[in-house]
């Protein structure tokens, strides 16, 4: 009886790691990521992306083709944190934006999504 409880146990604390264990890789962040930036004649512009998938480096698009120097005031408002760099890449000063946060003025121009840290 001893040795029957001893595997039920086991096969619990099984069970519990497996349901502890974050989703695979491919996950989307929950909620929406805006950030604005200006177009050579000044006038500013709002961005929105919506769920973006985990585990890539986003250039953003409108620094990528020449319309500004950087995007800023990124506002997360996920449920994860992302994380927004200065350089191109994913690479030089890296400011983290929490979870419903916002980092108003910082000037940016990529980001990474934080779903499985």
């Amino acid at each position: 009886m001893a040795r029957l409880r001893v595997i039920a146990t086991a096969a619990v604390s099984a069970l519990a790691l497996l349901l502890a264990i974050p989703g695979s890789a491919s996950a989307n962040a929950d909620g929406d990521f805006y950030y604005r930036y200006k177009d050579a004649n000044g006038e500013e512009h709002s961005v929105t992306v919506t769920s973006p998938p985990d585990g890539r480096c986003y250039e953003v698009p409108e620094v990528e083709n020449g319309t500004t120097t950087a995007a800023y005031t990124p506002d997360n408002a996920t449920d994860v944190e992302i994380d927004v760099y200065d350089k191109a890449h994913c690479q030089g000063n890296k400011f983290i934006v929490g979870e419903n946060t916002s980092l108003p003025g910082r000037k940016f121009v990529a980001f990474y999504v934080n779903v499985s840290p």
